[in-house]
């Protein structure tokens, strides 16, 4: 009795370590495939992610082309005008007059461009309101400082920009900006400024857009300032030492593109007197084509 009862208990823990052997196979296959699925899905993910790129590229690309088409009409300019008078809230006594026409550029073709123009000119604006404000408070503190009848008839300073289009068409707009400042001198300081873009992506260009040989183009263009400014009537308005700061007169704000050529801009006391006032030099695109862009000779 005793050795069927020993063989009945042997037996039953043989059908338990043969159950659980079984079992512990399937648990591993079921992880095994768990596994298998997740790695097929992420070989999948790096290919939905590809086409989805590629997609994205292509409308970028699309988008690229269709930022540099060439217009068909010339950009449109229009001025929003900021000027103003700035008076002592107490006295009313003029502290600041100020004169600014800010550009405003429509392109109806493509309104992502003179969005992009516009910008130029609207951070401007910014920073001629930071400035304006700066010169504000300078005339109240100055104003303090004079006697009391001095004070009253204190007539202000004076803050300005003049913007004019110099020449616009599908490929080139290029604006000019006539700027002074006044405080209270025999004149005021002037100065003039330049902005010349590239219509078909709305860039501003610089001299290293505009030529392919800057070395060259500058010999050229001082040789044509040079020959300006020594002749009637600038030759009896040179500094003493202009010769030294020719090469000094262009820079990238002080430079435009028009139907004929490049035009630099030689601003007082660069090689010459106040009394010459602002002096415009323009070198025709013959005697820079072998060291300028093609692509801005117009």
């Amino acid at each position: 009795m005793k050795k069927k009862l020993l063989l009945l208990v042997l037996a039953l823990c043989l059908m338990t370590v043969a159950c659980n052997g079984k079992r512990t196979p399937e648990k591993d296959v079921s992880k095994q495939n768990t596994t298998k699925q997740t790695e097929d899905d992420i070989v999948e993910e790096p290919s939905q992610t590809k086409e989805e790129d590629e997609e994205k590229n292509t409308q970028a690309s699309a988008d690229g082309q269709k930022q540099a088409q060439e217009l068909s009409k010339a950009p449109k300019v229009t001025f929003t005008d900021y000027s103003q008078e700035i008076r002592d809230e107490e006295s009313d006594v003029l502290l600041l007059s100020v004169t600014e026409n800010c550009p405003v550029i429509t392109i109806e073709e493509n309104e992502d461009i003179s969005r992009k123009m516009n910008m130029v000119f609207e951070q401007q604006h910014t920073t001629n309101v930071d400035e304006i404000a700066r010169k504000v408070q300078e005339a109240k503190d100055y104003r303090k400082e004079l006697p009391q009848e001095e004070a009253e008839s204190f007539t202000g300073y004076g803050y300005g920009m003049n913007y004019k289009v110099m020449y616009a068409s599908t490929k080139i707009l290029s604006i000019e900006s006539e700027n002074y400042d006044w405080q209270g001198a025999v004149h005021p300081n002037t100065w003039t400024s330049s902005y010349c873009f590239d219509v078909s992506t709305g860039d501003l260009l610089y001299l290293a857009d505009v030529f392919t040989d800057e070395v060259k183009a500058r010999k050229v263009v001082e040789e044509h300032i040079l020959d300006t400014i020594t002749k009637e009537p600038y030759k009896d308005a040179l500094l003493d030492d202009y010769e030294a700061y020719v090469a000094d007169v262009m820079t990238e704000n002080t430079f435009y593109l028009n139907e004929k050529g490049l035009v630099v801009i030689c601003n007082p006391y660069m090689v010459t007197a106040y009394v010459a006032g602002t002096i415009e030099v323009q070198i025709p695109y013959e005697e820079l084509k072998d060291a300028m862009n093609e692509k801005y000779i117009m």
